[in-house]
Protein backbone atom coordinates (compact mmCIF):
# COMPACT_ATOMS: atom_id res chain seq x y z
CA UNK A 1 0.00 0.00 0.00
CA UNK A 2 2.95 2.07 0.68
CA UNK A 3 4.23 1.34 -2.12
CA UNK A 4 1.21 2.94 -4.12
CA UNK A 5 1.10 6.09 -1.97
CA UNK A 6 4.35 7.32 -1.31
CA UNK A 7 5.35 7.98 -5.45
CA UNK A 8 2.29 11.01 -4.84
CA UNK A 9 3.03 12.10 -1.63
CA UNK A 10 6.91 12.15 -3.03
CA UNK A 11 5.55 14.19 -6.11
CA UNK A 12 3.23 16.31 -4.09
CA UNK A 13 6.51 17.27 -2.00
CA UNK A 14 8.19 18.32 -4.60
CA UNK A 15 5.81 20.44 -6.50
CA UNK A 16 6.79 23.79 -5.27
CA UNK A 17 3.85 26.19 -4.74
CA UNK A 18 5.42 29.14 -6.32
CA UNK A 19 7.16 28.56 -9.50
CA UNK A 20 10.98 29.15 -8.97
CA UNK A 21 12.22 28.28 -12.33
CA UNK A 22 13.04 24.94 -11.15
CA UNK A 23 10.51 21.84 -10.77
CA UNK A 24 11.21 18.53 -10.51
CA UNK A 25 7.81 16.84 -10.35
CA UNK A 26 8.26 15.44 -14.00
CA UNK A 27 11.25 13.59 -13.12
CA UNK A 28 9.99 12.51 -9.69
CA UNK A 29 7.30 11.24 -10.73
CA UNK A 30 8.77 9.28 -13.79
CA UNK A 31 11.61 7.50 -11.51
CA UNK A 32 8.41 6.52 -9.12
CA UNK A 33 7.01 5.51 -11.58
CA UNK A 34 10.10 2.81 -12.96
CA UNK A 35 10.59 2.24 -8.92
CA UNK A 36 6.91 0.46 -8.92
CA UNK A 37 7.84 -1.09 -12.29
CA UNK A 38 10.65 -2.69 -10.52
CA UNK A 39 9.35 -3.34 -7.46
CA UNK A 40 6.17 -5.22 -9.43
CA UNK A 41 8.46 -7.08 -11.93
CA UNK A 42 10.63 -8.51 -8.17
CA UNK A 43 7.46 -9.52 -7.17
CA UNK A 44 7.03 -11.45 -10.57
CA UNK A 45 10.00 -12.94 -10.17
CA UNK A 46 10.30 -14.10 -6.36
CA UNK A 47 6.91 -15.53 -6.87
CA UNK A 48 8.07 -18.03 -9.63
CA UNK A 49 11.60 -18.46 -8.16
CA UNK A 50 9.65 -19.74 -5.03
CA UNK A 51 7.61 -21.50 -7.00
CA UNK A 52 10.51 -23.37 -8.77
CA UNK A 53 12.14 -24.17 -5.20
CA UNK A 54 9.20 -25.48 -3.62
CA UNK A 55 8.96 -27.76 -6.26
CA UNK A 56 12.59 -29.16 -6.04
CA UNK A 57 12.13 -28.98 -2.17
CA UNK A 58 8.63 -30.93 -2.62
CA UNK A 59 10.19 -33.58 -4.99
CA UNK A 60 13.27 -33.97 -2.70
CA UNK A 61 11.18 -34.70 0.49
CA UNK A 62 9.00 -37.64 -1.42
CA UNK A 63 12.10 -39.03 -2.71
CA UNK A 64 12.88 -39.42 1.16
CA UNK A 65 10.32 -41.29 2.00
Amino acid sequence: MASWLAPKGIAWYFDPPVNIGVNCREATEWSMSRLLMAQFWGLIVGVIASLVIASFLRKKRSRAL
